[in-house]
């Protein structure tokens, strides 16, 4: 039976502490797992603009004061589903993202937006298109370098190769092969 967004969302704060070990806000330091290393500073689908920050009426101040950050996620995806299913980073965060495929189909890794309501802003905000990952054949892998989206907030990401994921124009989300990605 595939999982409802709304039953997943109940789950966020006791998963994340699982996903959490799966990334590392300090590149380098030993016994971070998935650490990759020296954070790079200017990922793809940067433009290097700098109003990221809150300081324009489309980028709201960040909730919990923490900004940016190194993170590295080792993802996996089958023909079920993603592992693990729950990916936390701050906003403005540098995140490489490694899939690797051990179905026997092709997949993908697809990030999708969330719904904003800022005067004079547009009505959702995305992750840059560098954030998805190129359909990945069985036993392979694909990553993906880039800046999290400023407004915090629980982003869908999915599988969208045919038969693999569907979304839900009633509620607008996922079931199949699917995750949350968490922007806090």
């Amino acid at each position: 039976m595939p999982t409802s967004r709304s039953s997943l969302l109940s789950g966020v704060l006791l998963l994340g502490l699982v996903a959490g070990s799966h990334c590392s806000n300090v590149a380098g330091s030993p016994g971070n797992v998935g650490d990759s290393g020296a954070c790079i500073t200017n990922p793809a689908g940067d433009d290097g603009g700098g109003d990221d920050g809150g300081g324009s009426p489309c980028a709201p101040a960040d909730s919990d004061g923490i900004n940016g950050g190194c993170y590295a996620f080792d993802l996996t995806v089958d023909d079920t589903a993603f592992s693990p299913i729950i990916l936390k980073a701050q906003n403005l965060g540098v995140v490489t993202i490694t899939l690797h495929n051990t179905g026997t189909r092709p997949h993908d890794f697809v990030l999708g937006c969330i719904p904003i309501s800022y005067a004079g802003c547009p009505s959702q905000q995305c992750f840059p298109a560098a954030a998805n990952i190129a359909t990945v054949a069985p036993g392979s892998t694909g990553t993906a370098s880039f800046k999290t989206p400023n407004p915090e907030g629980i982003y869908d990401f999915r599988s969208d190769v045919t038969g693999d994921s569907q979304l839900d124009s009633e509620d607008g989300g996922v079931t199949g092969i699917w995750g949350q990605f968490v922007v806090q």
